[in-house]
Parts: C-alpha cells; structure tokens; sequence
C-alpha cells in the first residue's frame, strides 16, 4: 500500500471517530465549555508525558510556541461551539453545520498562504452553502443550533489551515502538546467571557461522565488530533475538510442507533444533507476533468 493511500484510510477512520463526538457530548452531563475544560486538560497532561516519554525537544522558537498556543485557544473556541450546537440541537444538526468547512477553507486558505483563490473550491462551498439554505428554508426547528455549528465550522477550518503549516516541519506530539495546552488555558479565558451571557460553574464530572471524557479524549483529542496533522504533511487542507463532509453520514447513522428518535429530521433537511456531501465528489470530479483535458490538449 503506498504512502498516500495509508494517509486518506487513517484520514477516514479518524473523520468516523470524530463523527460519534456529537453524539458522545449529548451524554455528558456537563456543559459544551465544561466537557471542552476536561478534555482539552486531559489531552494537554497525555501529550506531556508522550513528549516526556519519547524525550522530545520542546524548546521551539518563541514566536512558534505563541502561534501554537493561540491555535490551541481556537481549537477551544471550535470545540466548544461544536459542543454547544449537539447540546441545543442534536447529533445531525451538528455535523451538517461543520460540514460547510470547505467553503471557510476555500477563502482562508489563500489568506495564509499567499495563493490565489482556486475557483474550484468556491464553487463546491457555495454548493454547501445551498444545502444550508434548503435545510433553513422547510421551517426547521433547530435554527440557532446550525447556525453555532456553522461559525464552529469556520474555526475547524481556520485550525486545519494553520495546522498545515505546522504539520510541515515540527513534531506531532510536541505541536500537539502545545495546542492542547493553550486549549486548556483558552477554556479558562473563556468561562468568564461566557459567564456574561449564561452564568456556567465548573463542577465535578459524575464517574460516567469522566468515561465519557475519557473516550473523547483518547479518541479524538489524542488519537484523531494527533494523526491528523500527521496526514495534512501530505494531504491538503482543502481535502482534508471535504472528506470530513463524509462526517454526516457516518454521525447520523451512530446518532440513530444511540438516541432514536430524537436524530430523526424531515425530508428538506436530509435533501439538503445531501447537496451538502455533493461536494465531497463535485470538487475531485472537476480536477479530474480539468486534468483531462490538460492531457487531452497536450496530445
């Protein structure tokens, strides 16, 4: 199996772990800020002793150690957001909302690396965009749920982007470490800012909780985290956002089988699921054409 391919299968299993992450909150007995505190503190302990463990050089330059701290605190933001949305609304709601990345990708992504707008990917965003509009528009219930896991998509991307960068030169488990430390501190930073809207105290997690805690730590914020900046060293993040937008599909199903009922959404919304994961195919589809006839015009 070449290289590449051994990435896109672990960028698969990693978007399925992260798929049952919405569903997981929603039984947390905790709020979105207090599940991300406890994850994000666990994550930062673990990637510590890994670091410790392997004997890895966590003396970086002062400018990078900031960048990955800052990184850290809009992971904190996402994750939060992300949290807060399953909370509000469901599992479905949740995944549909991230899954308009790519279209925050698409103008980001230029941003940070000084390239020109690929039109390609605009186009599959405002195709996103359009699913949204059909879920919006069939009088659906869980309005403000979208539209937190839609600005939630926005810092998923912002933090794909920028986890490229790093992801080209420095350690996993280092710049791991680091971005889940600044997490951690970003949760403190936000319980008073969120305490001016909604007063949130940090309580003790019941024992089924910090299982669950646990189970999202491990499996998202340790495993899932890690490899996926290992993977942006050969994938793009573009394609790495518009896998993700298989997250639905997998999420959906695992949110019927652990919540019933609840998961179920009317026809408008799951038509405009699926414009949304158009995009996942439009996007490679439109590359392979155009390399086509590049091929053919050369003959």
């Amino acid at each position: 199996m070449s290289e590449s391919r051994s990435y896109y299968l672990q960028l698969h299993f990693i978007i399925l772990i992260s798929s049952l992450i919405p569903s997981i909150n929603r039984l947390i007995n905790l709020s979105s800020l207090e599940i991300v505190f406890y994850r994000t503190l666990l994550a930062a302990l673990l990637f510590g002793g890994l670091v410790w463990w392997r004997k890895l050089n966590v003396k970086l330059d002062t400018r990078l150690i900031a960048e990955l701290l800052i990184t850290g605190l809009i992971t904190a933001v996402y994750w939060t957001l992300h949290a807060l949305a399953a909370k509000i609304a469901n599992s479905s709601v949740t995944l549909v909302g991230v899954a308009t990345s790519p279209l925050w990708v698409s103008f980001i992504n230029p941003i940070v690396t000084n390239r020109k707008l690929d039109y390609y990917q605009i186009l599959t965003g405002v195709c996103a965009i359009f699913g949204v509009y059909m879920i919006f528009s069939s009088g659906f219930d869980y309005g403000m749920g979208l539209f937190i896991a839609i600005v939630a998509a926005f810092f998923g991307a912002l933090v794909t982007v920028l986890n490229a960068q790093f992801a080209k030169s420095q350690s996993v488990y280092v710049v791991s470490f680091y971005q889940m430390l600044g997490a951690w501190v970003g949760t403190i930073i936000l319980f008073p800012i969120n305490n001016y809207f909604h007063s949130v105290s940090l309580h003790i997690p019941a024992y089924n909780d910090i299982v669950l805690i646990l189970v999202v730590a491990l499996g998202s914020s340790i495993y899932a985290y890690s490899v996926l900046i290992k993977v942006m060293k050969i994938i793009s993040p573009f394609t790495v956002v518009l896998v993700s937008n298989l997250s639905p599909v997998y999420g959906m199903i695992a949110a019927l089988l652990i919540h019933g009922k609840s998961e179920m959404m009317t026809l408008y919304f799951y038509a405009g699921t699926l414009v949304i994961l158009f995009s996942v195919v439009a996007y490679p589809l439109m590359q392979m054409a155009e390399q086509y006839h590049k091929t053919n015009a050369q003959k």
